[in-house]
């Protein structure tokens, strides 16, 4: 326990000295960590923007903070623009690990040399990244084969991160009312579930073949065999699957495959998984789709992946039939339904909001519009309005965004908008038919019998408590304090007022009525005292209304 703590403490001064560094001293010294703050200045920072600052410094603190800008460059509902797209360019890569740390993983592994558990491995890796490296080899039956390995101590780096980010977030959200509004802790929890699947590598070989059942109906499609026998939680061993990077239009064009139909197919492949299996591969950049000669689709590297269940499905159409159709309250009111809304939204506002970013696309012909952009765009309005979208729709925005820039290089004039309209009217026709109708029936049928069944136990019990004395019916009120308190000010400063009322006019009346010549200055005694009395209430209770700020 002792150790786990000092781990904690030394990494947590690593992280604010890195933050530090890099000119994020100020929000430090806010946050009540200034003392902490000890890193030197990156000569020259001070003329760095923000944006790349950060960028600078979650490159510098390793695998976890990397992970995180590359998801916070997903989420324009959490960051400003600019900072988005800084952190898109985040470099996840590191050094070589040694071949003898290499072979020494493959042993603790598989009880085994390298050279006894593959006939070749090349020592060189293909790509070097921080949570893991990847190499070429060759099975003993000559199969070619990419070995993805894990980095020595990363996953404890990992946890160790994670276990502080969340203690952070939860201290965060105590503090300071944006957080709270964000949940930032609920973020954290989603990246930390999300870290620790892409550490077990069996998880990235489910993924990978469940992609490859759902895609197994299309022609000259590829999805890496997994070679379960060799596959650890540190180690996976896919098919290799060669080809061009599908960004390379020369190179295509050299190889004789028609531009045009590649942009349909791509797109088709990803729309499928969208809005039919709800399941999607989530990082479709151009080095993970490699395009062979004869035009077959590589999907590579499916550690990241995103799902939608039907609800956000259904959320996800409604959305974009309401653009289509520049309906602007329609919009709005299905942005409040996909997301989390506080007590109460201003309608009329949300509205106002959707309509300006509507109209910026009136002028544009449906194939330039980028439906990440405006899902991107939906996110930050929801952001304002304390509307909290699920995150399957950041993953959703950013893998529709990578969609449209690559289909639009392949072919600028490819319609994005007309080849999603088959899927997405498949989709709704699913929601509609007679097999999903037949289900929805089917369940609510089971609920009426549940509540039927059960309602004779209920009244019972409810008559139990009658008869024994014990049924009680509890209100419970929210959000009242402050009216409560109110009202008690209120009341205390109509009970002074009238206290001084009293006094003056019985101190007038004792006054009025007393001989003259006696008493204080000629005037009695005991309305004098009542007068300075009435004084002393009346001034203090001037004062403690002008201190209220109401007059």
């Amino acid at each position: 326990m002792f150790e786990k703590r000092r781990r904690h403490i030394a990494r947590f001064g690593e992280i604010v000295a890195v933050f530090a560094k890099h000119g994020w001293g100020h929000l430090l010294e806010r946050a009540g960590l200034g003392g902490k703050a000890k890193g030197v200045p990156v000569p020259g920072s001070e003329a760095l923007t923000g944006p790349v600052r950060l960028r600078s410094a979650l490159e510098e603190l390793g695998p976890t903070f990397i992970k995180l800008g590359q998801v916070l460059s997903t989420r324009p509902d959490i960051l400003p623009n600019d900072y988005v797209q800084e952190l898109a360019k985040l470099q996840d890569t590191a050094p070589n690990v040694p071949k003898d740390t290499i072979a020494k993983i493959i042993f603790e592994e598989f009880g085994q040399p390298v050279n006894q558990v593959f006939s070749t491995f090349d020592d060189e890796p293909m790509a070097a990244a921080s949570l893991a490296q990847a190499h070429r080899a060759e099975l003993a039956d000559g199969r070619d084969v990419v070995v993805k390995i894990q980095r020595p101590g990363v996953e404890d780096l990992v946890q160790l991160d994670l276990e502080i980010m969340a203690s952070v977030a939860r201290f965060v959200e105590q503090h300071w009312e944006a957080a709270r509004a964000h949940g930032v802790a609920d973020l954290v929890d989603e990246f930390s579930i999300i870290m620790r699947e892409e550490l077990d590598y069996t998880r990235e070989g489910q993924n990978t073949d469940r992609l490859r059942a759902s895609l197994a109906g299309l022609k000259k499609v590829a999805i890496p065999q997994v070679h379960w026998d060799l596959c650890t939680r540190r180690v996976l061993v896919l098919e290799r699957i060669e080809g061009i990077k599908i960004s390379d239009v020369d190179a295509l064009r050299a190889q004789g495959i028609d531009i045009a139909d590649l942009a349909e197919r791509f797109v088709s492949i990803f729309l499928k998984q969208i809005y039919e299996d709800g399941f999607f591969h989530a990082d479709p950049h151009p080095g993970n789709i490699l395009v062979a000669p004869d035009g077959t689709i590589g999907l590579v590297d499916c550690g990241e992946v995103g799902f939608l269940d039907e609800p956000t499905k259904i959320g996800a159409i409604r959305l974009l039939m309401a653009f289509s159709e520049r309906d602007s309250r329609r919009f709005a009111e299905d942005l409040i339904e996909i997301g989390v809304t506080p007590t109460s939204v201003n309608t009329q506002e949300l509205v106002h909001d959707v309509s300006r970013m509507v109209r910026h696309y009136y002028d544009l012909p449906t194939r330039a519009t980028n439906f990440g952009e405006l899902l991107a765009r939906a996110m930050s309005i929801a952001a304002r309005h304390r509307i909290r979208i699920p995150a399957s729709f950041a993953a959703l925005g950013k893998v529709l965004s990578n969609l449209d820039g690559i289909s639009k290089a392949l072919d600028p004039d490819f319609n994005f908008t007309a080849a999603a309209k088959p899927f997405i009217a498949r989709a709704i026709r699913h929601e509609l038919g007679y097999e999903q109708l037949g289900t929805d029936m089917l369940r609510m049928v089971l609920d009426v019998r549940d509540a039927v069944v059960s309602l004779p136990s209920h009244l019972s019990g409810l008559l139990r408590k009658a008869v024994e004395g014990t049924f009680r019916i509890e209100f419970k009120h929210e959000g009242l304090e402050e009216i409560s308190s109110r009202l008690n000010k209120v009341g205390n400063r109509l009970s002074f007022a009238m206290i001084v009322a009293g006094l003056l006019v019985g101190s007038s009346i004792i006054v009025v009525s007393a001989p003259e010549g006696k008493g204080i200055l000629g005037y009695p005694a005991l309305g004098v005292l009542g007068y300075i009395v009435a004084a002393f209430f009346g001034i203090w209770l001037l004062i403690s209304i002008l201190r209220g700020g109401r007059l």
